[in-house]
């Protein structure tokens, strides 16, 4: 699930704007650098500051939500409907179809656009990116990451799960770079360019760049673009799908 919805449904599920925020992080934390993760064996305060818990509320729920979405028809169903759609249109794009995934996501997340409104959309999210900026986010980054280092060889052994100082971010770069997603998120043209085939293509592409792939051509963006647009109603109507099955309260599932 991406970011938009997975902030739309945990600020539903738990009625706060900030835990809608918080439930993007583990989405932007990504982006920023690949190694900073939500973690299980994250060591959290016994009594958080308000603002902090609903934000680590936020995470718990993008983490449960997400384990209920990969499995779920809804999800499959559309990914595999969709990975088949790019191999069969040849747009000769290499490895186009491996990106179903995260393009079937973007195309819900295009549904939820059209069906909320962008405006509503983007005053939400910058609502929710304001009520956590500065130390809830960064805390929660520390949870999650960077106050899980390993100890030197001459301390003890590290505890099971504890990353190596080779797997962790350096935090200020890390801190940098969120900031600058953050802020270009509430800009709005990123979010607006979810809204359609053309918007899409041109996200997905900016996905492949960071995998080293090639841009698209003019010829293949276009053919792309109209590809995803003929797939508006099936998104529109597997966001309905999903906003009715999706677990309520996903912090209670046990599998």
């Amino acid at each position: 699930m991406n970011f938009l919805l997975h902030r739309h449904l945990a600020a539903r599920d738990l009625g706060s704007v900030a835990a809608g925020a918080g439930a993007m992080l583990p989405d932007l934390w990504r982006m920023a650098d690949r190694r900073v993760r939500p973690s299980r064996a994250a060591d959290r305060p016994a009594a958080p500051p308000p603002r902090l818990a609903e934000v680590l509320a936020g995470i718990d729920h993008h983490v449960a939500l997400d384990r209920w979405f990969h499995a779920a028809p809804v999800f499959v169903e559309g990914e595999r409907r969709l990975a088949a759609a790019l191999r069969n249109a040849s747009l000769g794009a290499p490895r186009l179809a491996l990106f179903a995934h995260v393009l079937w996501e973007m195309c819900l997340d295009g549904a939820l656009l059209r069906r909320a409104g962008l405006a509503p959309v983007l005053d939400a999210l910058r609502a929710g990116l304001a009520a956590i900026d500065g130390a809830p986010t960064e805390a929660a980054a520390a949870i999650h990451h960077f106050e899980r280092r390993a100890p030197s060889p001459a301390d003890a052994p590290s505890p099971a799960g504890a990353p190596s100082p080779a797997s962790l971010a350096d935090r200020s770069a890390f801190e940098a770079r969120l900031r600058r997603i953050c802020d270009e998120l509430a800009r709005g043209p990123w979010v607006a360019g979810y809204q359609d085939g053309a918007g899409l293509a041109h996200r997905l592409a900016g996905v492949r760049a960071r995998f080293g792939m090639p841009p698209f051509t003019p010829d293949q963006h276009d053919r792309l673009a109209a590809l995803l647009d003929a797939l508006t109603a099936p998104a529109d109507e597997a966001l309905d799908d999903l906003l009715r099955t999706a677990p309520p309260h996903p912090l209670s599932l046990s599998a």
